[in-house]
């Protein structure tokens, strides 16, 4: 039979917004780098890419990041990848 304490359904329902903030904070990432990604590097001045590629590298961070505390590890590595 499942565990009813007050204890236990505290635990479960932290651990579960948890989780649904590290969903959230991944697909703010992922949105975030598909807009970053319709800027073409040749037509932006220099330091306005180097400031786009910082942004593009913290958001990869935060991805993997996420990934991890989820324990999606594969997706994480494919990010460690790019």
């Amino acid at each position: 039979m499942a565990d009813r304490r007050p204890e236990k359904s505290c635990e479960q329902a932290c651990e579960s917004l948890k989780q649904q903030d590290y969903e959230v904070a991944v697909k703010h990432c992922t949105e975030a780098l598909l807009s970053l990604s319709q800027y073409p590097p040749a037509h932006l001045p220099e330091p306005c890419q180097a400031e786009i590629d910082r942004i593009k590298i913290e958001t990869l961070l935060y991805r993997i990041a996420s990934f991890l505390q989820l324990k999606k590890y594969g997706q994480a590595d494919e990010d460690c990848r790019h």
